[in-house]
C-alpha cells in the first residue's frame, strides 16, 4: 500500500502544508522564547511592583483611612481592592496558557501565606490575597492583557492554511500539468512513429528546455523520414523501368526457350514488382490527396469486384449510409493492403463491413483465420517487418505502415479485434459525413 500521494497536485500540497505548518510552527516557538515569554516576564514585575505599592501603603495607613484608600488606589493602578473575599466557581475552567504560566511566576513573587486565584466568569481576572495586620484583603489584576482569541479560531487558521496550500498546488499543477501532457502525448506519438507538430515551448525553464530538445530531435526524425522516403521512392521508380524491359524481353523470347523457367522469372519479377508497388505506395504522402465526400460502400464493393477478377471471393456487409469526407485512393490502397494481409494470413471468409456505432462509421476487414498476437500486430506495423508466418510470402512487410500512414493523415482510428468464433477484425473508425459538415 503507497501512503505517498502520487499526482503531482496532491504531492505540491502535501509539500506546501508541510511547510507552511512548519513555519508556523517555528514561528510559534521563536514567539514564545523571544517575544512572549520577556514580555510576561515583565508584566509579572509590574503586577508584583503594584501589589508591592498595596501593600506598603495599606502597613503605612491607619485601619480608618484603609476604606478609602480601598476605593482610589484601584483605579490609580489599574487593579480592584476589597476586603470580601470574591465568589468563585470550584467548578471553573482551567486558566489559558499564558494566564497560567503569568500566575505560575507571579506565584513565585508572593509572600508566605498569600494565595492566588483564577476567575473565569464574569469576567477573566486574578485575585491575590494579601494580609496586612492579620486582616485579608483582595486584589483584583485583569486578565484583559492576557486575552487572546487564537484558541477559540485555530481551526479556522488550520483550514485557511490547508485552503492556501491547496490553492499553491493548483498554482503549481496547472504551470506544470499543461506542457507535462502537452509533451507526453508528444513522446507518445514520436514512439509509435506519428508526425506530430512542434511542441509550444512554455513553462518552467527546465521543461523548456527539455521541449527544445525535443522538438529538435523530432525534426531530425522528420528529415530522416523523409530523405528515407525520397531515397527509397527514387530506388523503386529506376528499378520499374529495367524490370519492364526483362518482362518485354522475356515476352519476346520464343523457340525453345525453357517455359518453365520463363514462368518462374516472370512470377520473380512480379513479386519484385509487387514489392516496388508497396514501397511507392509507403513513400506517398497520403495527405496530398484532396479530401472528398466519398461512400465507402462504393469502394468496398470496387475492391470486392477487383479481387474477384483474381479469383478471391471477398464477402460484403455493408450498412446503408457510409459517407464519409476521405481520400478515396488513399481508402482504396487501405482497403487493398488489409485484403491482402487477409488472404496472406487466412484466406478464409474474408468480409469487408461498413457499420454506424456511437457516432463514428467504421469499415472493417474481417476474416476467419487463426487471429494474430498483439506483439505480432505491433510488429506487423513497423516498415519492413514481416509476422513469423509470412517468411518467404510476396510483399516487403509494408502493408500495415502503409495502412497506418493512410489512417493518420484522415485523423482516423484503427483497431485489431479478435472475432467472435476465431479470425480477426481490423477496424477503421471514422467520423460520419453528418459530424463533418457540423
Amino acid at each position: 500500500m503507497r501512503l505517498m500521494p502520487q499526482s503531482l497536485l496532491s504531492r505540491s500540497t502535501l509539500l506546501i502544508a508541510g511547510l507552511i505548518i512548519t513555519g508556523q510552527l517555528i514561528t510559534a516557538v521563536l514567539f514564545v522564547f523571544l517575544v512572549q515569554r520577556p514580555r510576561l516576564q515583565v508584566m509579572v514585575e509590574l503586577a508584583d511592583g503594584h501589589l508591592h505599592t498595596v501593600r506598603v501603603a495599606m502597613a503605612l495607613l491607619p485601619l480608618e483611612k484603609r476604606g478609602q484608600y480601598l476605593s482610589q488606589a484601584g483605579h490609580d493602578f489599574g487593579v480592584h481592592l476589597q476586603e470580601q473575599p470574591p465568589i468563585l466557581d470550584p467548578s471553573a475552567p482551567e486558566p489559558p496558557f499564558v494566564i497560567r504560566k503569568f500566575m505560575e511566576a507571579f506565584a513565585n513573587k508572593l509572600h508566605p501565606h498569600e494565595q492566588i486565584h483564577y476567575q473565569a466568569a464574569p469576567d477573566q481576572a486574578i485575585w491575590v490575597q494579601i494580609v496586612i495586620d492579620q486582616q485579608p484583603y483582595w486584589v483584583k489584576f485583569s486578565a484583559t492583557p492576557f486575552s487572546t482569541d487564537i484558541g477559540d479560531h485555530w481551526l479556522g487558521l488550520l483550514l485557511l492554511m490547508l485552503l492556501l496550500a491547496f490553492l499553491g498546488g493548483v498554482i503549481i499543477h496547472r504551470s506544470l500539468n499543461r506542457p507535462l501532457q502537452r509533451l507526453a502525448a508528444a513522446v507518445s506519438r514520436i514512439g509509435k512513429g506519428e508526425r506530430t507538430e512542434a511542441i509550444k515551448e512554455e513553462g518552467p525553464k527546465e521543461i523548456v528546455t527539455f521541449i527544445h530538445a525535443l522538438n529538435h530531435m523530432n525534426a531530425d526524425l522528420k528529415q530522416m523520414e523523409a530523405d528515407r522516403t525520397l531515397m527509397l521512392a527514387g530506388i523503386s521508380h529506376d528499378l520499374r523501368t529495367p524490370i519492364t524491359r526483362i518482362q518485354l524481353a522475356l515476352e519476346m523470347i520464343g523457340g525453345d526457350f525453357d517455359k518453365d523457367l520463363k514462368n518462374r522469372i516472370v512470377a520473380n519479377l512480379a513479386e519484385i514488382e509487387g514489392g516496388l508497388r508497396q514501397c511507392l505506395d509507403f513513400a506517398r504522402d497520403s495527405a496530398d490527396e484532396l479530401c472528398q465526400i466519398a461512400d465507402l460502400n462504393d469502394l468496398a464493393r470496387l475492391c470486392a469486384a477487383s479481387y474477384k477478377t483474381n479469383g478471391y471471393h471477398i464477402s460484403l456487409d455493408l450498412c446503408e449510409e457510409a459517407e464519409a469526407e476521405i481520400r478515396p485512393f488513399g481508402i482504396e490502397r487501405l482497403l487493398k493492403n488489409l485484403l491482402d494481409n487477409a488472404i496472406k494470413y487466412a484466406n478464409k471468409d474474408i468480409t469487408i463491413a461498413t457499420r454506424h456505432n456511437n457516432g463514428q462509421l467504421h469499415l472493417s476487414v474481417l476474416d476467419r483465420g487463426e487471429g494474430m498476437s498483439e506483439s505480432d500486430i505491433e510488429k506487423l506495423r513497423r516498415p519492413f517487418a514481416r509476422a513469423d508466418t509470412a517468411r518467404g510470402s510476396v510483399g516487403y512487410g509494408l502493408g500495415l505502415a502503409i495502412v497506418d500512414n493512410i489512417v493518420e493523415a484522415h485523423q482516423a482510428k484503427i483497431d485489431f479485434l479478435p472475432c467472435k468464433g476465431g479470425g480477426l477484425e481490423v477496424r477503421v473508425s471514422f467520423k460520419p459525413f453528418e459530424e463533418t459538415l457540423e
